[in-house]
């Protein structure tokens, strides 16, 4: 039932967004308006389901943090 709330709440306010978003490109706007919302539901549902998934750490923690690690070890930190 929760997922359901969410969903239709994201629906909700990607239609609602979507009349704010006038003019001229506005459907490139609505389009990248639409990935980033799709995304927080994603977000959110995994975080309802405690699911595994990936976000924005996960490329941190993966890759930057073991190759700064390597680069200060390069340095003599």
């Amino acid at each position: 039932m929760k997922i359901a709330i969410t969903l239709l709440l994201y629906a909700i306010a990607f239609v609602w967004g979507c009349t704010w978003l006038r003019g001229e490109g506005s459907k490139l706007h609505r389009l990248w308006f639409g990935c980033i919302l799709v995304w927080c539901a994603y977000e959110n549902i995994c975080g309802i389901t405690e699911t595994p998934h990936f976000n924005m750490a996960t490329l941190y923690i993966t890759y930057f943090q073991p190759a700064g690690r390597f680069i200060i070890k390069w340095l003599g930190g």
